[in-house]
Parts: structure tokens; C-alpha cells; sequence
């Protein structure tokens, strides 16, 4: 079976390269590299033509505009293997990734396999931030992957309909969500990844992932991001309680906490997710309230 390996890109200078350094030295080639971009403005793709000039992996460019389910569907349209790898710019993958992910659908054992991923928490801030947007512990009963670390047959992407392209956000957790009873997780294909390394890289963050669960209407977290809106409308009980609720913060994540200050950092950054949140549910608010077409022109 041939396997191509799939990725979309937008304005990642600063990472492209790593990622791609890490699929050359791949104990497993894949067949191909198909890489979308969604219009980047750095120095991009110009990073990946210089490295497709000097490399032996077979690298095809493409270049279509819109989200990540756009440019990941679009991607695999052009793919001629009948088996799918996908990963995110901003990863780096073992040197083992390819082979562990794919091996179950060479063997024909699924159609889908869930890899894992790391996280680099490398700093004060990283470790702190690392809890509040990514998965620290492995429960294989509800885990759900990431589609920086994940493997399919076209067949199996082609009936569930692919990516969701009407999703800015939270694409890859409904289309995972769509695959998981026919999936097989593979802990040991394992992708590398930084958390927010700053207060505006992790606000944004949250922000995506809160307007995603809007736009899914994905319930298992919606309701828990309806709750931090609730606390805050119960102010005056929440005045009383604010000490307790950090508490419990630092309690809840301590395991993770190996900075003396860290317990400092994550009153800040707490606070900073409870107001990203507030701020994507009022913004969902708005608009469903006032569809696009609905709403004043901008001057």
C-alpha cells in the first residue's frame, strides 16, 4: 500500500523546516509529502521549495486557500497513496513516527490508527501552559487524537465525508469522532510539540478551541466552557471563592509543576483561559445572533 504523508501550512517560517528535517530522517519514508498552503506571507514557501530542491523525499507543493479542513481534504484529493499520515507544521515526529503509525494499515489491521504526541516544556512558561491545552495522561477508552499524529485509508476519510470544512476550529476532534470505532492507538507514534510559549499565543488558544466547540456544537466541552462563564456571572460568590478556585488550579495540575513559581504563573494563566472563554462564547453569541450577511459593514 502506498502512504502518503499529508500536512497543511500558514505562515510557519519559523517551524517548516524542523518538520521537515524530521520526515527525511524517517526509519520509514512516506511515498510522498503533500503539503497545502493556505496562502502564507514569510518566507514559507520559499523554505519548502529550497528544501525540496536538496532533499530525496518526494515533495509535492500545492498552494488552496481556506482552513485547515480545506487545505487537509484538498490534500488528500491529490494524494496518490490509498493510505493517509497527517501531522501539523510545528511538530517534530520520532524518527520511528511513520512506521508505528502506518504499520496497522500496511497489515491491514484497521483503517484508522491514533498516534500520540509530546509536549516540549522546556520553560517556566511552557510547563504551565502544557496542562491547560493538551493531553497528560492516556485513558485509550476516551482518548480522541489530535490530526498532528494520526493515520487512514482513503476509503474510511471518503465515508465519513472528511474533513468538516464548515469548522474553523475543532475539525480534527469531529472527524477523529467520526473514525473512532474502527481505530487502533499506536502510544509509541509519537509527534513532538511546543505548548503557547507566551500570555498571547496561550489566549488565543483557548479562544480557538472555545469557538470550536461552538461552532461543532461539541457538547462533552461546551458545557464545561459554559460553566467558567457561569462562575463569573455568580460574581459576588465567586469574590468569596476566587481564592478557593485558584486553589484548586494549582492542586489540579500540580503533578505537572516542577518551578517554584509555576504556582504563580498558573493564577495568571487560569484567569487568562476563563477570559478567552467568556470572550469566544460572547462572540458565538453574537453570531448566531447576527449571521454574516446580517451584520453592519465595517468601515
Amino acid at each position: 500500500m502506498k502512504i502518503s504523508l499529508i500536512t497543511t501550512v500558514l505562515n510557519e517560517e519559523k517551524t517548516i523546516k524542523s518538520l521537515l528535517q524530521s520526515i527525511e530522517v524517517q526509519t520509514k519514508k512516506p511515498d510522498e509529502v503533500v503539503i497545502v498552503d493556505a496562502g502564507s506571507t514569510d518566507n514559507t514557501v520559499q523554505l519548502i521549495k529550497s528544501f525540496q530542491k536538496q532533499s530525496r523525499l518526494k515533495i509535492r507543493l500545492f498552494h488552496k486557500k481556506g482552513n485547515r479542513a480545506i487545505g487537509r481534504n484538498f490534500a488528500i484529493t491529490k494524494a496518490v497513496g490509498q493510505g493517509i499520515a497527517v501531522t501539523d507544521a510545528g511538530c517534530v515526529l520520532d524518527k520511528n513516527w511513520f512506521k508505528r503509525i502506518t504499520e496497522p494499515l500496511v497489515l491491514k489491521k484497521t483503517d484508522v490508527v491514533a498516534g500520540f504526541y509530546h509536549m516540549n516544556t522546556d520553560t517556566l512558561f511552557t510547563q504551565c501552559s502544557a496542562p491547560f491545552v493538551g493531553i497528560t495522561s492516556i485513558d485509550k477508552r476516551e482518548f480522541i487524537p489530535s490530526s498532528r499524529s494520526l493515520a487512514f485509508t482513503k476509503p474510511v476519510w471518503t465515508k465519513v465525508g472528511g474533513y468538516p470544512e464548515h469548522l474553523d476550529f475543532a475539525e480534527d476532534l469531529i472527524f477523529a469522532q467520526k473514525l473512532k470505532n474502527n481505530m487502533v492507538f499506536e502510544p509509541r507514534a509519537i509527534v513532538n510539540w511546543t505548548p503557547p510559549q507566551n500570555l498571547l499565543e496561550f489566549f488565543t488558544a483557548i479562544r480557538h478551541y472555545t469557538l470550536g466547540n461552538i461552532q461543532a456544537r461539541y457538547w462533552p466541552h461546551l458545557h464545561k466552557n459554559l460553566l467558567v462563564a457561569l462562575r463569573y456571572l455568580l460574581l459576588p460568590i465567586m469574590i468569596i471563592f476566587m481564592p478557593i478556585y485558584f486553589l484548586y488550579t494549582t492542586i489540579k495540575f500540580r503533578r505537572h509543576l516542577h518551578h517554584p513559581l509555576a504556582p504563580n504563573l498558573l493564577f495568571v494563566l487560569q484567569l487568562t483561559a476563563d477570559i478567552a472563554v467568556i470572550t469566544a462564547l460572547l462572540q458565538g453569541a453574537y453570531d448566531s445572533t447576527f449571521p454574516a450577511r446580517l451584520r453592519p459593514a465595517r468601515s
